[in-house]
């Protein structure tokens, strides 16, 4: 009988380079000629509220057919101490490993803990039980948090994007990463709507090439995996490998729940709006008025559209804002990072003016509460003239608005990509999804 592994990483970075993405493909090179891949690698996002996250809080799982995981299970152990040692974890954060037999998927606990992964805070205690509980193999410290939660996600009917990531030789670590803008732009121009994230055609830039020592050279995101190797020819750096990636980034699947508003939960809340400030930098913060009690919504400059709609917002107009709970003091309102918004209701309102003179056509003034209006202009005066009453209208309208391409959130769907969806495993054709350029 073939027996299934899932074998899952996490904290495989630093603040001094590394990558768990990256650790992935070189373990796949080292297991590849023992076993047969049913999935593609995975890509798994986290809570991207949680501030002690490796930088894109991803953690990764290999699916494949292969007797012995005692075996595998040490091949992982000794190339995670050969990975990290050069690169020593950062403070409070160590490297995890999870393997499993059998289709963990399935399993409603392992199930059960990545979906609170995706929006809530796990304590390392309680995966050390569940990974008790299951006789499971695992080593490491804080990184089996997201090892394990990988061992649960991307089931079956459960949407899906791809990411396909190009890695550099270690020799250009520390270099500019080489990707030409206008060949990105071409590209997606001439593919179908199925790229993700890759192209912010306002700041007229890729969003593709990550910044500081970590070995991506660039990663491209979308939903038709054949096509996103046509992003190949927009490098001018000769990479290491590349590796394709089956993901929940850009899903929206399990972010956000309709849930109490604890410190680091991902939250959708609705309410309200009852007061709107626009602080010195650009920033907006909306006070919301909503069945937990009232909270101050941030959106943040650099999220653009979802910015500029929020400058927009009245006192009575509804929303519901899908966001993250940052903590806050005992005696100041919560405050929700905004990631997206929807405006469901838009408050109609009026201003007052002081009439017009009807005889000159000067403004007039109030002689005080129910005692009429005088010009003083031309000294005209009744007591049965009111204010003028003048609807505004208003140039926010119902709909959801997000922030720009490129400052969109990892789990964030896009509004108008279809995304597929899983619904049985197959074998995958490892030279389909792992190229090898050159050797270091």
């Amino acid at each position: 009988m073939e027996n299934i592994i899932t074998i899952s990483f996490d904290d495989i970075d630093s603040q001094y380079g590394g990558c768990t993405t990256h650790f992935t493909g070189i373990f796949l090179h080292e297991i590849k000629d023992k076993i047969k891949l049913i999935d593609y690698p995975l890509l798994v996002r986290l809570n991207p509220g949680i501030p002690w996250k490796t930088r894109g809080n991803a953690s990764t799982a290999l699916r494949f057919i292969y007797d012995d995981p005692k075996e595998i299970f040490e091949i992982a152990k000794n190339l995670v101490d050969e990975y990290t040692n050069p690169r020593p974890p950062s403070p409070n954060k160590k490297p995890g490993i999870v393997i499993t037999q059998g289709k963990v998927w399935e399993d409603e606990n392992f199930k059960n803990f990545y979906k609170k992964a995706l929006s809530d805070v796990v304590l390392l205690d309680e995966t050390i039980n569940i990974l008790e509980k299951n006789k499971v193999l695992y080593y490491g410290g804080k990184g089996l948090i997201g090892a394990t939660a990988a061992q649960g996600s991307l089931g079956l009917y459960e949407p899906y994007t791809f990411e396909l990531i190009f890695y550099r030789l270690p020799d250009n670590w520390n270099k500019d990463r080489c990707v030409r803008d206008d060949l990105v732009l071409k590209i997606e121009k001439s593919l179908p709507a199925c790229s993700i994230n890759n192209y912010d055609y306002i700041k007229e830039k890729t969003s593709v090439k990550p910044n500081g020592p970590d070995p991506i050279l660039s990663g491209f995101r979308g939903s038709c995996e054949e096509l996103l190797w046509k992003y190949e020819s927009s490098l001018c750096e000769t990479p290491h490998f590349a590796l394709l990636f089956r993901s929940n980034q850009h899903t929206s699947y399990g972010l956000f729940n309709d849930v109490h508003p604890y410190p680091y939960r991902n939250v959708e809340i609705e309410g309200y709006v009852s007061n709107i400030k626009i602080l010195p930098k650009g920033h907006v913060i909306v006070s919301l008025n909503t069945k937990y009690g009232m909270f101050d919504i941030s959106f943040y400059k650099d999220t653009g559209p979802l910015n500029e709609a929020a400058k927009l917002l009245v006192n009575g107009d509804y929303i519901k804002v899908q966001g993250s709970v940052r903590p806050y003091f005992y005696n100041s309102n919560p405050t929700i990072s905004a990631y997206s918004m929807e405006v469901i209701y838009v408050n109609q309102y009026e201003k007052e003016f002081s009439p017009r003179c009807p005889i000159c056509g000067s403004r007039m003034k109030s002689l005080g509460h129910n005692k009429g209006y005088r010009c003083e202009k031309c000294g005209f005066e009744s007591k049965y003239i009111n204010k003028l009453k003048i609807r505004i209208d208003r140039r926010l309208l119902p709909g959801i608005y997000m922030p720009e391409t490129g400052e969109l959130m990892h789990l964030q769907k896009e509004k108008y990509i279809q995304l597929p969806i899983l619904t049985s495993l197959n074998y995958v054709n490892i030279n389909k999804i792992f190229k090898v350029y050159a050797n270091p």
